[in-house]
């Protein structure tokens, strides 16, 4: 609990330093998709999330941005980006940091910080198509110790148009390896989805309904034991906000309409299962005297 707090006063203090015309971004989330450090499927204790990121200008083709997650299945990662724009593509490349995390045994070393880099581009053609390909992911350090953990993100998404109404096809994935003497011990979650947001001009709602298959993995750091497979058949939706161009708030949620194994029997399959987040977007004006 102490350390979920502590990186929560992280998370607020990127959004405590001055921004000239930033967007600011701010999410809480709570998941019982999530395997515990044993490897147990317990879906009566929901793990806590926040993110954070403060977004600005620096030229007409250039932006930037700093962001902290704490991602309730994997754990937290802290970095930044510099985005280059052009007509209809962007590409962003940018350092990230996974922050104090370990499998939470005793006398586990704790890095501060694990390196590691973060790379993306986007094709957009308003109104027509766009498209994503994005990751984070750790590099490993000189010396590989007990305990210490990787994270790894990524996703690929293609979407188009219909009137009033965005498709998007994607498929992500997050993962952390943690180290062992016998083996990694893996968690994984990946996700096929088919996502829509209706909207209607002039009206400041949007309104989001998605269909996901979530696959979950386990695998011990015992390479003798047998990988635990879960399945999930997701319904998601979600409703956006915003009262004026320079504010938004969301919230969202998915459920698991059916969950099963793809292996070895898993308990508490019967029970639901769901992620729910809540959050708001912010675009700050430039305080007087600042350009």
């Amino acid at each position: 609990m102490k350390k979920t707090i502590s990186l929560c006063a992280l998370a607020l203090s990127i959004l405590a330093f001055p921004a000239a015309a930033a967007e600011v971004a701010v999410s809480t989330q709570a998941s019982n998709f999530c395997f515990d450090d044993s490897g147990e499927l317990n879906p009566d204790t929901p793990r806590f999330g926040v993110s954070a990121s403060v977004s600005d200008r620096i030229s007409d083709s250039l932006d930037g941005s700093v962001f902290f997650d704490r991602d309730p299945f994997t754990g937290n990662l802290l970095g930044a980006r510099a985005a280059y724009h052009t007509s209809f593509l962007i590409i962003s490349a940018g350092p990230t940091f996974g922050l104090l995390n370990s499998d939470g045994e005793k006398g586990s070393v704790k890095l501060l910080f694990q390196p590691g880099m973060g790379i993306g581009f986007k094709i957009a053609l308003p109104g027509y198509f766009l498209a994503t390909a994005d990751t984070d992911f750790a590099l490993p350090p000189a010396s590989r110790s007990e305990g210490q953990a990787y994270l790894q993100r990524g996703e690929l998404s293609a979407g188009f148009y219909l009137p009033n109404v965005i498709c998007t096809a994607k498929a992500s994935q997050r993962n952390s390896s943690i180290a062992h003497a016998l083996g990694d011990e893996v968690k994984c979650v990946t996700d096929y989805g088919l996502y829509t947001e209706a909207f209607k001009k002039g009206s400041p709602f949007r309104i989001s309904i998605d269909f996901i298959y979530r696959i979950m993995q386990y695998a011990a750091k015992d390479p003798a034991a047998d990988p635990v497979k879960i399945g999930n058949l997701i319904l998601g939706t979600g409703a956006t906000w915003s009262p004026n161009t320079n504010m938004s708030f969301f919230a969202r949620m998915n459920g698991a309409l059916y969950s099963f194994t793809l292996n070895e029997d898993v308990d508490n399959l019967d029970k639901f299962m769901y992620d729910v987040s809540i959050g708001a977007r912010i675009l700050t004006k430039s305080p007087k005297g600042i350009e």
